[in-house]
């Protein structure tokens, strides 16, 4: 057994275990930190024996899918002259949006649940910071139009191919907007 195990592993295995690994984020099982190590451990990975460890606590098969309501779920996150935070492990949206009007606004999606490749955060900023706290190797786009405060957006890492992503967008007026990653 450990001679199949230590075979290298083709483009097409690794690519596998990545969708293997989405799908388990999309049932909730994975956080968006915890997919995107695994997929960047997964593109590293040269032999079987390391893929095999990234999907051995994930049950063998995705459960079946839920029927599509035909509407993407939405998750708001407003604060009007009152700090508001949304962290640790919880749902959230494909869409999000971020609403901070005279009160700093903090999303931290390090240990978040998504429901797909793909999230989309709207923000909208008047007289407020908003922080936006994302894991290592995650894909990040930002288009936000700022006026009178600034968008920072600081390095992303190592980011796989495939891998989650999030993009970022929105307008901002006097508040500024910071966009980091860290690990948790």
């Amino acid at each position: 057994m450990s001679g199949e195990l230590e075979k290298r592993a083709s483009d097409a295995e690794r690519e596998q275990v990545v969708v293997r690994l989405r799908d388990a984020s999309a049932e909730g099982r994975l956080t968006l930190e915890e997919l995107a190590d695994r997929t960047a451990l997964a593109y590293r990975s040269s032999t079987h024996a390391e893929l095999l460890p990234l999907t051995a606590d994930l049950p063998g098969t995705a459960a079946p899918a839920a029927p599509a309501a035909g509407r993407r779920r939405r998750r708001w996150l407003i604060g009007v002259f009152a700090p508001v935070t949304r962290s640790g492990r919880r749902a959230f949206g494909e869409r999000n949006v971020v609403l901070a009007l005279f009160g700093p606004s903090r999303l931290d999606l390090r240990q978040a649940q998504l429901t797909g490749g793909e999230v989309v955060i709207t923000v909208f900023s008047l007289f407020a910071p908003i922080f936006v706290t994302l894991p290592e190797h995650v894909e990040v786009e930002s288009s936000v139009v700022a006026l009178l405060a600034p968008v920072q957006e600081g390095p992303a890492g190592d980011v796989p191919p495939y891998a989650p992503s999030v993009r970022i967008r929105g307008v901002s007026f006097c508040g500024p907007v910071f966009i980091q990653s860290r690990r948790s």
